[in-house]
C-alpha cells in the first residue's frame, strides 16, 4: 500500500477559489468517489492548514499501487479538479512532503497490509 501526505501552497490571491474547490468536491462526493478506482485509491483525505500566513491544502492518500494520472483523465470531475489545481496551487513553492515513520493498525485489520511511503 502506498501512503502519502503532501501539502501544497495556495496562491495568496486564490484562497476564496480554493475554498470553492473544496466545496465543489464535497458537493460532488459520489462522482469524486467514483473516480478513485482508476487511481488505485482506497482512501483520500484533504486537509487545510495555514503556515506563516500561507494556506496549504494537504492530501493524505492510501493507494494499492500507482494509478492513472488524474491530469490525463477525460472524466469531467477530474478535469474540473485539475482546473482548480492549476488555478489555485502555487507550483513555485516547494510542496510539504511528509515521511511516513510508523503505521499502527489493529491486528484484525492489518494482517495483509504492507505500507510503503
Amino acid at each position: 500500500m502506498l501512503v502519502e501526505l503532501e501539502g501544497f501552497a495556495v496562491k495568496p490571491d486564490k484562497i476564496a477559489k480554493a475554498h470553492e474547490w473544496m466545496a465543489f468536491l464535497q458537493q460532488h462526493q459520489a462522482q469524486v468517489d467514483a473516480t478513485l478506482p482508476a487511481e488505485n485509491m482506497q482512501l483520500e483525505h484533504i486537509f487545510s492548514i495555514t503556515i506563516a500566513q500561507r494556506l496549504y491544502l494537504c492530501w493524505y492518500s492510501n493507494q494499492t499501487a500507482p494509478g492513472a494520472d488524474v491530469a490525463t483523465s477525460d472524466n469531467p470531475i477530474d478535469q474540473q479538479h485539475v482546473a482548480y489545481w492549476t488555478e489555485c496551487i502555487d507550483e513555485s513553492v516547494p510542496p510539504l512532503k511528509f515521511k511516513l515513520e510508523n503505521t499502527f493498525v489493529p491486528p484484525a485489520m492489518g494482517q495483509n497490509l504492507n505500507f510503503h511511503n
